[in-house]
Protein backbone atom coordinates (compact mmCIF):
# COMPACT_ATOMS: atom_id res chain seq x y z
CA UNK A 1 0.00 0.00 0.00
CA UNK A 2 1.53 3.30 -0.96
CA UNK A 3 1.21 6.46 0.64
CA UNK A 4 1.72 10.27 1.56
CA UNK A 5 3.12 11.38 5.12
CA UNK A 6 1.27 14.19 5.81
CA UNK A 7 3.85 17.67 7.49
CA UNK A 8 4.35 21.21 7.95
CA UNK A 9 8.15 20.75 8.02
CA UNK A 10 9.19 18.33 5.18
CA UNK A 11 12.75 18.63 5.18
CA UNK A 12 12.98 18.07 9.03
CA UNK A 13 11.32 14.94 8.51
CA UNK A 14 13.41 13.84 5.55
CA UNK A 15 16.01 13.79 8.22
CA UNK A 16 14.18 11.46 10.54
CA UNK A 17 12.20 9.23 8.03
CA UNK A 18 14.48 9.42 4.80
CA UNK A 19 13.66 10.38 1.28
CA UNK A 20 11.88 6.49 0.12
CA UNK A 21 8.52 7.76 1.29
CA UNK A 22 6.28 10.87 -0.50
CA UNK A 23 5.42 14.00 1.61
CA UNK A 24 3.04 16.44 1.23
CA UNK A 25 2.54 20.12 3.24
CA UNK A 26 -0.73 19.83 5.51
CA UNK A 27 -0.82 23.22 6.55
CA UNK A 28 -4.56 23.34 9.10
CA UNK A 29 -4.01 26.97 9.33
CA UNK A 30 -3.45 27.18 5.29
CA UNK A 31 -6.72 26.07 3.55
CA UNK A 32 -5.30 26.25 0.26
CA UNK A 33 -2.86 22.88 1.36
CA UNK A 34 -5.67 20.52 1.52
CA UNK A 35 -6.74 20.32 -2.12
CA UNK A 36 -3.19 18.85 -2.96
CA UNK A 37 -2.21 16.56 -0.09
CA UNK A 38 -5.81 14.87 -0.50
CA UNK A 39 -4.76 14.01 -4.60
CA UNK A 40 -5.00 10.29 -5.40
CA UNK A 41 -5.54 9.20 -1.92
CA UNK A 42 -8.54 7.33 -0.42
CA UNK A 43 -8.11 6.88 2.80
CA UNK A 44 -6.51 8.53 5.56
CA UNK A 45 -4.52 8.72 9.30
CA UNK A 46 -5.81 11.35 11.56
CA UNK A 47 -3.88 12.73 14.36
CA UNK A 48 -5.19 15.86 15.96
CA UNK A 49 -2.39 18.49 17.50
CA UNK A 50 -3.65 19.92 20.47
CA UNK A 51 -3.04 23.64 19.44
CA UNK A 52 -5.03 23.09 16.46
CA UNK A 53 -8.14 25.28 15.71
CA UNK A 54 -11.20 23.13 15.72
CA UNK A 55 -13.08 25.10 12.99
CA UNK A 56 -9.79 24.59 10.60
CA UNK A 57 -9.53 21.01 11.75
CA UNK A 58 -13.40 20.28 10.72
CA UNK A 59 -12.44 22.12 7.53
CA UNK A 60 -9.97 19.16 6.75
CA UNK A 61 -12.64 16.56 7.42
CA UNK A 62 -15.07 18.27 5.18
CA UNK A 63 -13.02 18.60 2.23
CA UNK A 64 -11.97 15.02 2.46
CA UNK A 65 -15.78 14.25 2.42
CA UNK A 66 -15.74 16.49 -0.81
CA UNK A 67 -12.65 14.54 -2.47
CA UNK A 68 -14.15 11.23 -1.93
CA UNK A 69 -12.13 9.94 0.72
CA UNK A 70 -13.43 6.01 1.65
CA UNK A 71 -11.82 5.70 5.34
CA UNK A 72 -11.02 8.01 8.13
CA UNK A 73 -8.55 6.29 10.67
CA UNK A 74 -8.83 9.18 13.56
CA UNK A 75 -6.56 8.60 16.64
CA UNK A 76 -8.45 9.18 19.55
CA UNK A 77 -8.90 8.77 23.58
CA UNK A 78 -10.00 5.87 25.58
CA UNK A 79 -13.41 6.28 27.25
CA UNK A 80 -13.79 9.88 24.85
CA UNK A 81 -17.70 9.37 25.05
CA UNK A 82 -17.76 9.80 28.57
CA UNK A 83 -15.37 13.21 27.86
CA UNK A 84 -17.42 15.91 25.98
CA UNK A 85 -15.25 18.75 26.90
CA UNK A 86 -12.26 17.30 24.74
CA UNK A 87 -11.47 18.04 21.12
CA UNK A 88 -11.25 14.42 20.24
CA UNK A 89 -15.12 14.18 21.38
CA UNK A 90 -16.14 16.64 18.89
CA UNK A 91 -13.58 15.43 16.16
CA UNK A 92 -15.67 12.22 16.57
CA UNK A 93 -19.12 13.88 16.03
CA UNK A 94 -17.63 15.91 13.01
CA UNK A 95 -16.12 12.52 10.91
CA UNK A 96 -19.35 10.81 11.82
CA UNK A 97 -21.47 13.65 10.39
CA UNK A 98 -19.70 13.36 6.90
CA UNK A 99 -20.89 9.98 6.30
CA UNK A 100 -17.27 8.62 5.56
CA UNK A 101 -16.45 5.17 6.85
CA UNK A 102 -14.35 5.20 10.12
CA UNK A 103 -12.55 3.80 12.49
CA UNK A 104 -11.85 5.02 15.76
CA UNK A 105 -8.71 4.43 17.72
CA UNK A 106 -9.83 4.97 21.23
CA UNK A 107 -6.15 4.94 22.58
CA UNK A 108 -5.58 4.83 26.96
CA UNK A 109 -2.11 6.52 27.77
CA UNK A 110 0.57 6.96 25.85
CA UNK A 111 3.81 5.49 27.16
CA UNK A 112 5.35 8.08 24.64
CA UNK A 113 4.13 10.97 26.93
CA UNK A 114 6.82 10.18 29.29
CA UNK A 115 9.53 11.07 26.53
CA UNK A 116 7.30 13.84 25.36
CA UNK A 117 5.11 16.14 26.91
CA UNK A 118 6.40 15.08 30.37
CA UNK A 119 10.05 14.75 29.04
CA UNK A 120 11.61 18.05 30.35
CA UNK A 121 10.59 18.05 33.89
CA UNK A 122 11.94 14.33 34.23
CA UNK A 123 14.90 15.55 32.02
CA UNK A 124 15.68 18.71 34.32
CA UNK A 125 14.37 17.87 37.60
CA UNK A 126 13.98 13.96 37.98
CA UNK A 127 10.20 14.32 38.70
CA UNK A 128 7.24 12.95 36.82
CA UNK A 129 5.17 16.23 36.84
CA UNK A 130 1.13 15.53 35.52
CA UNK A 131 -1.73 16.11 37.92
CA UNK A 132 -3.34 12.67 38.36
CA UNK A 133 -3.45 11.89 42.00
CA UNK A 134 -3.51 8.26 43.12
CA UNK A 135 -5.34 7.38 39.94
CA UNK A 136 -4.00 4.35 37.55
CA UNK A 137 -4.00 4.45 34.37
CA UNK A 138 -3.91 2.24 31.31
CA UNK A 139 -0.62 2.43 29.33
CA UNK A 140 -0.13 1.63 26.07
CA UNK A 141 2.50 1.95 23.53
CA UNK A 142 2.53 4.09 20.62
CA UNK A 143 4.16 1.09 18.69
CA UNK A 144 1.34 -1.27 19.20
CA UNK A 145 -1.45 1.99 18.04
CA UNK A 146 0.50 2.08 14.96
CA UNK A 147 -0.14 -1.86 14.41
CA UNK A 148 -3.68 -1.65 14.99
CA UNK A 149 -3.68 1.80 12.65
CA UNK A 150 -1.79 0.13 9.87
CA UNK A 151 -4.22 -3.36 10.07
CA UNK A 152 -6.97 -0.85 9.66
CA UNK A 153 -5.99 1.01 6.48
CA UNK A 154 -4.64 -1.83 4.92
CA UNK A 155 -7.60 -4.52 5.54
CA UNK A 156 -9.95 -2.11 5.37
CA UNK A 157 -14.10 -3.62 5.49
CA UNK A 158 -13.87 -5.17 8.74
CA UNK A 159 -12.46 -2.00 10.88
CA UNK A 160 -15.05 0.29 9.49
CA UNK A 161 -17.62 1.93 11.32
CA UNK A 162 -15.54 0.54 14.77
CA UNK A 163 -14.91 2.07 17.81
CA UNK A 164 -11.28 0.32 18.81
CA UNK A 165 -10.75 0.68 23.02
CA UNK A 166 -6.86 0.56 23.04
CA UNK A 167 -5.14 -0.19 25.95
CA UNK A 168 -1.70 -2.42 26.90
CA UNK A 169 -2.45 -5.04 29.57
CA UNK A 170 -1.76 -3.47 33.06
CA UNK A 171 -3.01 -0.02 35.04
CA UNK A 172 -0.53 1.79 36.65
CA UNK A 173 -0.34 4.79 38.84
CA UNK A 174 2.53 7.29 38.67
CA UNK A 175 4.25 6.20 41.77
CA UNK A 176 4.74 3.25 40.34
CA UNK A 177 5.89 4.72 37.02
CA UNK A 178 8.28 6.65 39.04
CA UNK A 179 9.78 3.56 40.99
CA UNK A 180 10.18 1.46 37.55
CA UNK A 181 12.32 4.79 36.17
CA UNK A 182 14.58 5.28 38.94
CA UNK A 183 15.13 1.45 38.56
CA UNK A 184 16.68 1.74 34.70
CA UNK A 185 17.91 5.35 34.96
CA UNK A 186 19.78 4.21 37.94
CA UNK A 187 19.09 7.63 39.90
CA UNK A 188 15.72 8.75 41.69
CA UNK A 189 12.73 9.79 39.74
CA UNK A 190 9.82 11.34 41.49
CA UNK A 191 5.97 11.78 41.20
CA UNK A 192 5.13 14.87 42.96
CA UNK A 193 1.37 14.93 41.87
CA UNK A 194 0.79 18.39 41.48
CA UNK A 195 -2.91 19.81 41.91
CA UNK A 196 -4.35 20.49 38.50
CA UNK A 197 -4.20 24.36 39.09
CA UNK A 198 -0.30 24.66 40.41
CA UNK A 199 -0.20 22.27 37.36
CA UNK A 200 -1.71 24.53 35.01
CA UNK A 201 -0.37 27.99 36.35
CA UNK A 202 3.06 26.06 36.45
CA UNK A 203 2.93 25.09 33.01
CA UNK A 204 1.50 28.33 31.53
CA UNK A 205 4.71 30.37 33.19
CA UNK A 206 6.75 27.88 31.55
CA UNK A 207 5.83 29.27 28.66
CA UNK A 208 3.64 26.27 27.64
CA UNK A 209 0.75 27.16 25.10
CA UNK A 210 -2.57 27.44 27.25
CA UNK A 211 -5.03 25.56 25.18
CA UNK A 212 -2.41 22.71 24.82
CA UNK A 213 -2.09 22.62 28.93
CA UNK A 214 -5.81 22.86 28.92
CA UNK A 215 -6.09 19.97 26.87
CA UNK A 216 -3.32 17.98 28.38
CA UNK A 217 -5.25 18.52 31.57
CA UNK A 218 -8.46 17.64 30.92
CA UNK A 219 -7.33 14.63 29.39
CA UNK A 220 -5.31 14.02 32.73
CA UNK A 221 -9.21 14.46 34.93
CA UNK A 222 -9.82 10.67 34.24
CA UNK A 223 -7.06 9.15 35.99
CA UNK A 224 -7.29 11.80 38.79
CA UNK A 225 -10.90 10.22 39.62
CA UNK A 226 -10.03 6.78 39.16
CA UNK A 227 -11.77 6.09 36.12
CA UNK A 228 -8.86 5.61 33.93
CA UNK A 229 -7.73 2.07 34.87
CA UNK A 230 -10.16 0.01 32.71
CA UNK A 231 -8.00 -2.49 30.38
CA UNK A 232 -8.92 -4.38 27.24
CA UNK A 233 -7.56 -7.23 24.78
CA UNK A 234 -8.74 -5.41 21.88
CA UNK A 235 -4.72 -4.85 20.66
CA UNK A 236 -4.45 -8.64 20.53
CA UNK A 237 -7.99 -9.68 19.28
CA UNK A 238 -7.14 -7.34 16.23
CA UNK A 239 -3.15 -8.21 15.83
CA UNK A 240 -2.57 -11.59 17.22
CA UNK A 241 0.27 -9.94 19.39
CA UNK A 242 0.99 -9.06 23.05
CA UNK A 243 1.40 -5.52 23.85
CA UNK A 244 4.59 -3.81 24.54
CA UNK A 245 5.04 -3.83 28.46
CA UNK A 246 6.34 -0.50 30.28
CA UNK A 247 9.89 -1.96 31.41
CA UNK A 248 10.71 -2.71 27.50
CA UNK A 249 8.81 0.86 26.55
CA UNK A 250 11.26 2.24 29.48
CA UNK A 251 14.68 0.17 28.26
CA UNK A 252 13.72 0.89 24.65
CA UNK A 253 13.66 4.90 24.93
CA UNK A 254 15.80 5.44 28.46
CA UNK A 255 18.45 7.39 26.47
CA UNK A 256 15.87 10.37 26.61
CA UNK A 257 15.95 10.81 30.31
CA UNK A 258 20.07 10.08 30.10
CA UNK A 259 21.81 13.68 31.29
Amino acid sequence: MNGVVYEQDIEKSKTIYGEHITYAELNYQKHETFDSVLLGVDRIFLMFPPETNLADYHAFIHKAKEKGIKHIVYLSVKDVQFLPFIPHHKNEKAIVQTGIPYTFLRAGYFMQNLNMFLLDEIVRNDRIFVPTGKGKTSFIDVRDIAEVAACSLAEGGVHKHQKYALTGNRALDFYQIADMMSYILKRPITYTNPSIKFFRTYMINKGINPAYVNVVTGIHIPTKLGLAKGITNTFTSITGQEPFQIEQYLQDYKHYWNK
